[in-house]
């Protein structure tokens, strides 16, 4: 009763509405491109200047205490355990050992064919999107010797990839989203695909939803409960602006969207998805990671912003 009186005092607009302000900026040196948090760091993928790792203790007063300038240009980071895996472009799939923070040391690189741009992590094996070579399973059980499992030649162009269950799903690009069975690594195969009227950049998975940043095409929500059978659920089309990242907690779904900032999204009726808040940044908003109640934002040019968001709870 208490949650529906608050619903309606909300939308009648007797509640005040989520806020957010800005607490702190790390200007990182390169291009925050992405934001990985473990514990009290943060890691940034900062384009040109590689992994940048920062203290966040205290979000209010970020400090750089480590970097590693990777040679390519870094557009991800995945995180599991002292293990920071990027996507570094060009340069294809660095392997870093980051349990001395202040001190990462490069354990190996795995050449992909084409361009790395996105990353997942799946216990012993990483998931590499690779633009137009597809996506590449690599075993990493010995980071140090990493050795490539399989490759799937999906078509398109693969900006990022996330796993469950054994099923890698792709953010496709101007092909929208994919399903691949890696059960047999050395022959993956295709078992279903959803078109989405943007271009699908960016995802992550949510029980059994992917939620999707599809560019022009805003947020968009799939059911992925049947991987042969993707299906549309609703979406978000932004007034400005194209949605580049997107991470999810509870009921909740954050957007990063170029020339608009970060997103709060209500997803707990996904049919019908619903714009809790908007907070503009000065840059390029490429990604956005939760963490309690503060908001960590990939700002491209304008590096990493901090914010404290009240009333998401």
């Amino acid at each position: 009763m208490l949650q529906l009186l608050s619903a309606l005092l909300f939308a009648f607009g007797s509640v005040s509405p989520p806020t957010a302000t800005l607490i702190a900026v790390q200007d990182t040196p390169g291009y925050a491109q992405d934001v990985a948090l473990a514990g009290e760091l943060a890691f940034v993928a900062d384009g040109n200047a590689g992994l940048r790792i920062l203290d966040v203790s205290h979000p209010e007063a970020p400090r750089e205490i480590g970097a590693f300038d990777t040679p390519g240009f870094a557009w991800h980071v995945a995180l599991s355990g002292s293990l920071a895996f990027v996507a570094d472009g060009s340069a294809g799939l660095r392997i870093l050992d980051v349990s001395q923070p202040a001190r990462p040391v490069s354990l190996a690189v795995v050449d992909t064919a084409d361009f790395a741009v996105g990353v997942g992590v799946s216990g012993s094996r990483v998931l590499v999107a690779d633009r137009l070579s597809g996506v590449h399973l690599i075993d990493v059980s010995d980071p140090s010797a990493p050795h490539t499992l399989g490759v799937a030649r999906i078509g398109g162009a693969a900006l990022a990839v996330a796993s469950m269950n054994g099923i890698a799903w792709v953010a496709d690009g101007d092909r929208g989203l994919r399903s691949v069975d890696f059960s047999t690594p050395s022959r993956p195969k295709t078992l279903g695909s959803l078109e989405t009227p943007g271009s699908a950049t960016a995802l992550c998975l949510a029980g059994p939803l992917a939620l999707v940043a599809d560019r022009l095409g805003g947020l968009r929500l799939i059911d992925v409960s049947k991987p042969a059978q993707p299906r549309a659920l609703g979406a978000l089309v932004l007034e400005r602006g194209f949605a580049l990242g997107v991470a999810a907690r509870g009921a909740l779904a954050f957007v990063a969207a170029r020339d608009t900032g970060a997103l709060v999204v209500d997803i707990s009726r996904p049919p019908a998805p619903r714009l809790l808040l908007t907070i503009d940044t000065p840059g390029e908003a490429w990604d956005v990671e939760p963490r309690g109640e503060f908001l960590f934002v990939a700002d491209g040019s304008a590096g990493l912003r901090i914010l404290r968001a009240n009333g998401l709870d």
